[in-house]
């Protein structure tokens, strides 16, 4: 429990009608208080996703009633806690995830999925890359289990997962080929740490042989469309494919008889399905993810916006694809 009276009154950036980020504006919401199994988070930092902009158009699979607060990941001291919350208390600095409610003045997070932050972690830093890394760690290691000295062949190279894939897949270990939509953001991703990047497109898979690499042992493909088939076609004997997502808007198919011969794995992988489903696997990427942050490995842009009001218009711009890399709100 708390020693300190908190406010009945916090600054919230509220989502009143579904549509377009511009719309959102910040007001006041009830503080929450935590229940048995969660704690209450002073929020510092907050990161800004496009999956928070799903949920303001209301095309996120876990549908928002309004009003409600956007924002996914925060970074923040708690302030209150519920009973059944292990060794977590007031006064102890954590990142976490959130279903919603990020970008407010205090958020609540299940103990579960509330993770204290090393002193070397820099608070701005993690919330804007913790569920991005998250899901780049749990598909490199918990889906793909890369493996050190792997060839590792990253879509969306220039995009939040994946600068975090190629970067802990370097940390772990992996060759990396990133590959990206154009030469501006395959520049980027070199500069991110990959040994090598190409342009999605025409013989693709010839200029990626002419790297000196015949074939990946995993591909981590967070867009989908002109990327998957020449990168599926990539794969060695054994090979993993893991699709995060389909930010190209097209969903891919993939030929049966080539996964069998090849004895190739296609695998999906959700965070929000490790939250609910295992959260041992979630503490062991959530503690590699810290570890890389400490040490540096981790280093995406990241761009900084002062308080709540700036976020509306950060969320358009990640609508309109005009964002590299990651932002976050400090408060």
């Amino acid at each position: 429990m708390t020693t300190d009276p908190l406010p009945s009154l916090m600054p919230a950036l509220i989502c009143r009608a579904h549509g377009d980020p511009l719309g959102l504006s910040v007001g006041e919401a009830p503080t929450p208080r935590p229940k048995d199994g969660e704690v209450l988070v002073a929020v510092q930092a907050a990161g800004i996703s496009f999956v928070d902009v799903l949920m303001v158009r209301n095309l996120h699979q876990n549908k928002h009633a309004v009003p409600f607060s956007p924002g996914m990941e925060v970074v923040g001291r708690i302030v209150d806690c519920g009973a059944d919350v292990g060794d977590l208390a007031v006064g102890i600095r954590v990142a976490a995830l959130v279903y919603d409610g990020g970008h407010a003045g205090f958020a609540v997070a299940r103990a579960s999925e509330t993770f204290v932050l090393p002193e070397e972690c820099d608070a701005v830093r993690t919330a804007a890359l913790l569920s991005v890394a998250l899901t780049a760690e749990l598909s490199l290691v918990e889906r793909a289990g890369v493996r050190s000295g792997e060839t590792v062949l990253v879509g969306g190279a220039a995009g939040g997962v994946g600068i975090c894939a190629l970067q802990l897949a370097r940390w772990h270990g992996a060759h990396v080929v990133a590959a990206a939509s154009d030469e501006a953001r395959c520049a980027f991703a070199l500069q991110a740490g990959a040994h090598a990047a190409l342009t999605y497109g025409t013989d693709f898979k010839e200029r990626f042989r002419a790297l000196g690499r015949e074939a990946a042992d995993v591909v981590i493909d967070p867009v989908g469309g002109v990327f998957a088939e020449p990168a599926a076609n990539l794969l060695d004997w054994g090979g993993r494919y893991v699709i995060v997502g389909f930010a190209g808007g097209e969903i891919p198919t993939f030929a049966a008889n080539r996964l069998l011969v090849k004895n190739r794995a296609v695998l999906g992988m959700v965070l929000g399905h490790y939250r609910w489903r295992d959260q041992d696997g979630l503490r062991r990427a959530a503690a590699s993810v810290l570890r890389a942050l400490a040490e540096g490995a981790l280093d995406s842009p990241i761009e900084v916006v002062d308080g709540l009001a700036a976020v509306p218009a950060v969320l358009a711009r990640i609508a309109d694809r005009r964002m590299i890399g990651k932002a976050v709100v400090t408060l």
